[in-house]
């Protein structure tokens, strides 16, 4: 694990392993974090490494909260850094903040007793009541009826192109193309195994279905049944039989599932659909050479002229720990962390809280000081906002951690031709259904 600490006079580093990264920051009192901050320790886990916003977030934290000393941890969010939190969690490593990523995996951590419950926190704070658990679907994810976090980040899903690509094959995408379109540019795009047209085939059935696509309408069953999933699997499996999408035995051979920016950046494919995070390794071109310019484009809709849910996320789950023994402090960290969002951006991070009238500065602080030599920025303000993505927030947590699981599971084995898509929908609707029931 790495550590880099941080006081009022200097900023050490220091390399512990190779896990994560965490800082120490002397912290002090905030004209955004709501109430009178406690004073204490605190030790916050996160995903994001702490060059991409973190570090910067500490540092003005540190100038209003001399009374609180705040140590930030770094994990992997793959299953083994999900693991390691939650063991960690679980066991007798002081934690008192932590973020999550996706609802099952929250939802997971909420039914084993780590979260604290936020619910009259949040309803009682005016700056953060539109989190609040009777104002979900649109805002946050409700688990049972209360609140166990807030989330600090906006993550619509672009998808990310290689210009020069495009411009090579002379190529002009469409306004409000459609999937059948994307398969034709990603077929064009592709060069017999040497590139892929696009990293994988959009999800459209997230797309169509929007919140909650596991479920029924009543959240009572599955949804495997809906002829959508059968659409979805069956071009999934066109698209690697033609060579205009990654194999998935690569995916998991490679497990490119986390890092899936490495075959863009790499030339490797030519289009990505993919949250915002990305951003954060393409402007890093000590890491990551290449040069060409990326273009941002919406996604790709299941049904011409007919609009589709984005399948981004509202995200950054910052939740407190049920063990924590300083909350109060815990809480003022949480405050300010969202209503400071903005320190976040440069990683690839949109506030939830972002103020429309800062929406270009915004865009420029993602794309970073090199964005006109690194990024097609017009497509980018056209993506994330002239197009207003419609983000879904799933609230229906019936069995999610078992259906999630699952669900990962018959997918990978359909498309790695070890199981037929009529079976899938067979087995997944048997199985979603069992655990809807068992959980209801």
């Amino acid at each position: 694990m790495t550590t880099t600490s941080f006081s009022r006079r200097t900023a050490l580093k220091m390399a512990a392993g190779a896990t994560g990264a965490a800082f120490l920051a002397a912290c002090g009192k905030s004209n955004g974090a709501g109430g009178g901050g406690g004073g204490g320790v605190l030790n916050v886990w996160g995903g994001v490494p702490p060059e991409s916003g973190p570090n910067d977030l500490i540092a003005a934290f540190q100038k209003e909260h001399p009374d609180i000393k705040v140590t930030y941890t770094r994990y992997v969010n793959d299953d083994q850094g999900k693991l390691k939190l939650d063991t960690s969690l679980q066991g007798g490593v002081p934690i008192d903040v932590f973020y999550t990523y996706d609802t099952p995996t929250l939802t997971k951590r909420v039914n084993a007793g780590l979260a604290v419950d936020l619910s009259e926190k949040v309803a009682g704070d005016s700056d953060l009541a539109k989190f609040a658990a009777d104002k979900s679907p649109a805002t946050n994810v409700a688990i049972g009826g209360k609140v166990y976090s807030v989330p600090a980040q906006t993550s619509p899903t672009v998808i990310f192109v290689n210009d020069s690509m495009l411009s090579a094959a002379g190529i002009t995408i469409p306004d409000g193309w459609d999937v059948n379109e994307y398969h034709d540019v990603a077929r064009r795009l592709s060069k017999a195994g040497k590139v892929f047209g696009s990293f994988k085939t959009p999800p459209i059935h997230r797309y169509t279905i929007g919140p909650n696509y596991f479920y029924s309408e009543d959240g009572k069953s599955s949804s495997f049944g809906q002829p959508i999933w059968r659409q979805y699997l069956e071009l999934a499996l066109a698209m690697q039989a033609d060579g205009s999408a990654l194999p998935q035995r690569t995916i998991k051979a490679e497990k490119l599932e986390t890092f899936v920016h490495g075959p863009l950046l790499t030339g490797r494919v030519a289009m990505l659909p993919a949250q915002l995070f990305v951003l954060r390794y393409a402007s890093d071109l000590k890491e990551f050479p290449h040069d060409f310019k990326i273009r941002a484009v919406p996604n790709p809709v299941p049904v011409k002229g007919k609009e589709a849910w984005n399948d981004g996320a509202i995200g950054d789950h910052i939740s407190i720990s049920a063990k924590s023994e300083n909350q109060e402090a815990a809480w003022t960290f949480v405050k300010y962390c969202m209503m400071n969002g903005n320190y976040m951006i440069k990683g690839g991070r949109l506030p939830s809280l972002l103020d429309p009238a800062k929406q270009s500065q915004a865009v420029a602080d993602l794309l970073g000081p090199d964005r006109d030599k690194l990024y097609d920025v017009a497509s980018f303000e056209k993506a994330l906002f002239q197009s207003a993505p419609k983000i879904p927030i799933d609230t229906v947590t019936t069995g999610a951690v078992e259906i999630d699981t699952m669900y990962t599971k018959l997918h990978d084995e359909v498309l790695l031709g070890q199981r037929s898509v009529d079976d899938f929908v067979t087995q997944a609707t048997r199985e979603a259904d069992k655990a809807i029931k068992a959980a209801g």
